[in-house]
């Protein structure tokens, strides 16, 4: 148990109404942050309909899908195999876990399809369609075959990189739809594979 501040703690008791003021300033620009988030990325939807996908976002952790009408099923709008791209926001905004932002093809959901094969086989038959330039550029230390059968950090982009991009709605819709064209030179895997798969 501490019995004695160091430096900063006293630094900060001096300017204690200051920094009062400045929390209540950076919690109000997290909801600013929000705010900006989340209209830019439903202006995004034209942009998205045009390269044939659907999309849903969270601004408040913030993460982005895509998907196509076929990765899902009929009665549902909610996607069964997705592209998700999170932690474009710096740290500290929501629910920011990763140094940079991370691109994953997900099939968590891909029991509701209802094919014969599962998420597992769905996982392996996608990295079989894949050129080995592609397998390389998306292979993830992380990566899970029945949930999360490839990935991708943005290691380029720093934190003074994400900060600029919420610093604009202009920069972070450019961002996002960059990262849609990327994620869109897997989807004729995708759709291979699905071919394969036989209905239950």
């Amino acid at each position: 148990m501490a019995n004695h501040y160091e430096d900063v703690d006293l630094m900060l008791l001096k300017r204690w109404k200051e920094v009062m003021a400045l929390r209540r300033a950076f919690d109000d620009l997290m909801d600013r942050m929000r705010e900006m988030i989340e209209t830019t990325l439903g202006k995004i939807t034209n942009a998205v309909a045009e390269r044939g996908m659907s999309c849903d976002y969270d601004a408040k952790f913030p993460s982005i899908w895509f998907w196509k009408k076929e990765w899902g099923t009929r009665n549902s709008k909610e996607p069964c195999i997705y592209f998700h791209l999170l932690d474009f926001a710096p740290a500290e905004y929501g629910k920011v876990e990763g140094n940079s932002p991370v691109m994953w093809l997900m099939s968590d959901d891909f029991s509701r399809l209802k094919f014969r094969e599962n998420g597992e086989e769905f996982g392996r038959l996608v990295l079989a369609s894949l050129s080995p330039e592609l397998l390389k550029k998306w292979s993830h230390e992380k990566a899970d075959l029945s949930e999360s059968p490839l990935g991708k950090d943005c290691s380029e982009v720093s934190e003074s990189d994400r900060v600029a991009l919420v610093s604009g709605s202009d920069a972070l819709s450019k961002f996002v739809i960059e990262r849609l064209d990327e994620f869109m030179e897997l989807a004729p895997a995708v759709d291979q594979t699905l071919q394969k798969m036989t209905r239950r």
